[in-house]
């Protein structure tokens, strides 16, 4: 059985739009299956918890319509249940997982019947955060966590009307870059020290921390460009220390990865990282945003079978 959650709001309305595809498809009316849609945030999480009690090893995978963000919930919901393979079908606004795992952002349909007919079954290890210990669960992510600069930007370009707007018109990663200007002039660098695989990193003045599973962020921006997906390590990068208009000149080679070539840019791989952060920090996980303290991050034990190249 093939179980579909479906985030219609996602990317605007392209989910839904992707979705009405899919179903005029030959495939998809022969298929054994049952779709559920998301009707609000942190439904997709419930939704994945139920229909893997409830279906157990019927289910042949879950095939997510949606952004990032839904494919967030639905491997959260879906974490006490490691045997359940996910398929996802890009509809949101920055599609980094899509990036990350090969797969086309434009052609959904023939994605769609890729999935049917020969789906790619291969591991994928998540990652795992756990923030200011004593108060929250662990979180699963699939692309990043960062903090600082990084998560004080999504958190902008979250809230932005814009967002919608250029959303609709196929312009997503344009209202990150548009949040970027707005934080770059007024943020504040944070105390940092990092704790990678034991060996502890201090960092006075950073910008942001960000620890990634793929190179991509913010919506096709190569933050780690020579990242591989893989069950050793993450990757890490650490702004420090660095002038408010060569922020600017970073973001603008993100694109292209030339960043790295920059002194304040510090790069390093880790199985385990500790942050601690005095006074705090905004932090965003997959692109959803919050605040802490401190955060723990470890690779998930097993891997979860992903459809990717």
């Amino acid at each position: 059985m093939y179980i579909f959650i479906v985030n219609v709001h996602a990317g605007e309305g392209k989910g839904k739009k992707v979705f009405e595809k899919l179903k005029k498809d030959k495939s998809y009316n022969l298929l054994e299956s049952r779709t559920f849609f998301t009707e609000y945030e942190g439904h997709a999480t419930a939704l994945a918890a139920q229909v893997a009690k409830s279906f157990g090893n019927r289910i042949t995978c879950i095939v997510i319509v949606g952004g990032d963000g839904t494919l967030h919930e639905v491997m959260n919901g879906v974490k006490k249940y490691p045997d359940v393979k996910i398929a996802f079908i890009p509809a949101g606004s920055g599609n980094d997982f899509a990036r990350g795992c090969k797969l086309p952002k434009k052609k959904q349909k023939l994605l769609f019947n890729q999935i049917v007919q020969y789906p790619s079954w291969k591991p994928y290890w998540f990652g795992q955060a756990l923030k200011d210990k004593s108060t929250n669960k662990a979180v699963l992510f699939a692309n990043s966590i960062g903090f600082g600069f990084d998560a004080e930007v999504a958190k902008r370009a979250n809230e932005a009307v814009y967002k919608r707007i250029l959303n609709k018109w196929n312009f997503g990663t344009l209202s990150y870059t548009l949040a970027l200007l707005q934080v770059l002039f007024s943020f504040t660098t944070k105390e940092m020290d990092v704790i990678a695989d034991g060996q502890k990193k201090s960092f006075k003045k950073a910008w942001m921390v960000t620890i990634t599973n793929h190179p991509y962020f913010g919506g096709g921006m190569k933050i780690v460009p020579l990242a591989r997906i893989n069950g050793d390590y993450f990757y890490v990068l650490v702004l420090d220390n660095i002038p408010r208009w060569k922020v600017l000149l970073l973001f603008i080679t993100v694109f292209f990865g030339k960043h790295t070539s920059l002194k304040e840019v510090h790069l390093f791989k880790a199985k385990h990282i500790d942050i601690h952060i005095k006074s705090g920090s905004k932090y965003q996980v997959d692109g959803h945003t919050g605040f802490c303290h401190s955060c723990s991050i470890r690779k998930e034990n097993i891997s979860r079978q992903i459809n990717r190249f």
